[in-house]
């Protein structure tokens, strides 16, 4: 590794960590998810909190890419989004401290967090285009580990500062959340500061003008052309549906087993602790053997953790229920950084640079789109119940394992 990559590696590290950091406090499976379900009865809403937030991030990049093909440097529109995100997270803060009611808050929570992430979005694919031009393909399992890892350490005190947060006298709810996202403001202003630091060499540019609509023709025949990209999506889209149980997981506990607020930050601290004795493992199995064995590996630990949330639902209700569910926030946060990793590095490795932004932002909207659907997991807790989300989670898991086994070697 050269001068310059190195210091572009850890420039890199340096944004994933405080990011990772910032995250773990406001955790949206978790964190957000019950915040929403202390404003607003609705399973619906509350199981949008994170698909939403998800989804916002990667379903315009599809929309964007036909212009940032055009730039032989990215990082322009990461720099210029970065004022949006840090002032949409200091509104919201601002809204939750002195907005008292319920509806007008959840509006005000919804509008902001969508707009945050939506901006994020616009900056996902400068992010990658990046990180792939300073970053050797041979090194990016190890680079998202290390921000993983490093992130999951800051990430340790992250459960117990919810904790302290949400349980201080002096800050009674919603006052409470309003301290956490000033302080997610105040983690990601230098993250953000550290990845516009990166020195981006200038790279292949397509100058001709290509229409939003001839991108998504262009789309059309990626996946028509390139198996082994569209078996990849498929089974991302599998993945992303089944991630419809986890804010489930949270709510099932408080509602039905009982757990406390204070289990909470319990189960955050397991899930970040499980993920960071698994962060540089994932990472050097990655760069050894591969995505597509780690993605196996990640559908069939989804599939286990989803069987043993479904067996809670079956287990006698008393004062001890809420504790077992710690071992599925565990084994989640172990199988988590796979994921990310895989997610993260496959799409460059299978993508050519004069058709990254393409292949990135088709890959990103189509996994916004279906996390969107992912999003419909609180109707169908609403109709029918914990137990055939659980269900349908668990089918999804299996549909990736059998369509990962397709990818080539």
């Amino acid at each position: 590794m050269d001068r310059e990559e190195k210091r572009s590696f850890i420039l890199n590290v340096v944004n994933g960590t405080l990011f990772n950091f910032a995250e773990r406090l406001i955790d949206p499976p978790l964190v957000l998810t019950w915040f929403v379900s202390q404003l607003t009865r609705s399973n619906l809403l509350t199981g949008l909190v994170a698909p939403l937030g998800d989804a916002g991030w990667y379903l315009p990049q599809i929309f964007v890419s036909t212009y940032v093909q055009r730039m032989e440097r990215k990082m322009p529109s990461y720099t210029f989004t970065a004022g949006i995100r840090l002032a949409a997270w200091l509104l919201l803060a601002l809204a939750v401290f002195f907005v008292d009611n319920p509806t007008a808050l959840l509006g005000a929570f919804f509008s902001l967090y969508l707009l945050a992430r939506l901006v994020s979005g616009v900056a996902g694919i400068a992010f990658f285009e990046v990180t792939a031009k300073t970053v050797s393909p041979h090194r990016l399992g190890s680079l998202f580990a290390w921000r993983l890892l490093l992130g999951g350490l800051l990430g340790i005190s992250a459960g117990w500062i919810v904790n302290e947060v949400l349980s201080h006298s002096g800050f009674p709810f919603p006052k409470n959340f309003a301290l956490l996202f000033a302080l997610y403001c105040l983690i990601t202003g230098p993250a953000m500061a550290a990845f516009i630091a990166i020195r981006e060499p200038p790279g292949q540019a397509n100058p001709n003008p290509i229409t939003i609509k001839e991108q998504w023709r262009r789309a059309g025949l990626l996946l028509k052309e390139d198996k082994p990209f569209f078996l990849f999506i498929l089974s991302q889209v599998c993945l992303t549906l089944a991630g419809a149980s986890v804010p489930f997981f949270t709510v099932y506990a408080t509602k039905v087993l009982g757990a406390t607020s204070g289990l909470l930050g319990l189960y955050l601290s397991l899930r970040i602790a499980s993920q960071l004795a698994s962060n540089l493992p994932w990472g050097r199995l990655t760069d050894r053997f591969g995505e597509r064995l780690i993605l196996i590996i990640y559908s069939l630990g989804n599939a286990i953790t989803i069987l043993l949330a479904l067996g809670m639902a079956f287990w006698p209700k008393n004062s001890l229920s809420p504790y077992p569910m710690a071992l599925v926030f565990s084994l989640q946060g172990a199988f988590l950084p796979a994921g990310a990793i895989v997610s993260a590095s496959y799409p460059l490795k299978l993508s050519p640079e004069s058709e990254r932004p393409l292949y990135i932002g088709l890959y990103n909207t189509v996994i916004g789109v279906a996390m969107l659907l992912a999003g419909l997991g609180g109707l169908v807790v609403d109709l029918v119940g914990f137990v055939p989300l659980f269900s349908l989670s668990f089918l999804f898991c299996l549909a990736s394992y059998f369509l990962a086994q397709r990818l080539p070697l």
